[in-house]
């Protein structure tokens, strides 16, 4: 990134989302970059910067580079983001969603990053948060993901497996 450049602009080719503005608090931790795992890890970066990503928006672009990551179609994203799949349909690559809609974005963003962190591994990831599961109430993770309490509780199932806590 050059002086001119301001942190929010420019993309985290890893990821999609951004490039840390705190490079030494937001490196990869070491272990997922020995996997090959491409994460950011969010809980790293400051609430500041994470504020400025929303107030500035999350581009359709990044969205795009999160929806083939994670294999989730437009009619998923747009229950997720609680906005029109037509909406989802006709930004174009460096329109930005508004703040809301780019928290919202953010939100999933860390925990599908955190996901694919205690998984090891994308595609295995992928398949668990499609699959119902009974520490969250017979629901699969994805049927959660479109609220911040939900966000919260398959957070916390994460969590127990990968302190394995069962």
């Amino acid at each position: 990134m050059n002086e001119h450049q301001k942190p929010h602009e420019t993309p985290y080719a890893q990821t999609g989302i951004l490039e840390a503005a705190e490079p030494e608090a937001a490196s990869p931790r070491s272990s997922s970059i020995e996997r090959g795992l491409p994460t950011l890890p969010f809980d790293a970066l400051s609430s500041q910067y994470k504020i400025g990503i929303v107030k500035t928006g999350i581009s359709k672009k990044q969205l795009e580079a999160i929806k083939s990551e994670t294999d989730l179609n437009y009619d998923t994203l747009s229950n997720l983001l609680s906005i029109s799949r037509t909406t989802l349909i006709n930004k174009k690559g460096d329109d930005r969603f508004d703040p809301s809609t780019s928290e919202r974005i953010m939100h999933l963003a860390e925990i599908l990053c955190y996901g694919r962190e205690v998984f090891e591994c994308r595609e295995i990831f992928n398949i668990w948060i499609r699959i119902p599961n009974n520490g969250l109430g017979g629901k699969s993770p994805l049927e959660l993901l479109d609220t911040l309490y939900g966000i919260e509780e398959v957070k916390k199932e994460l969590g127990r497996i990968e302190y394995g806590v069962y």
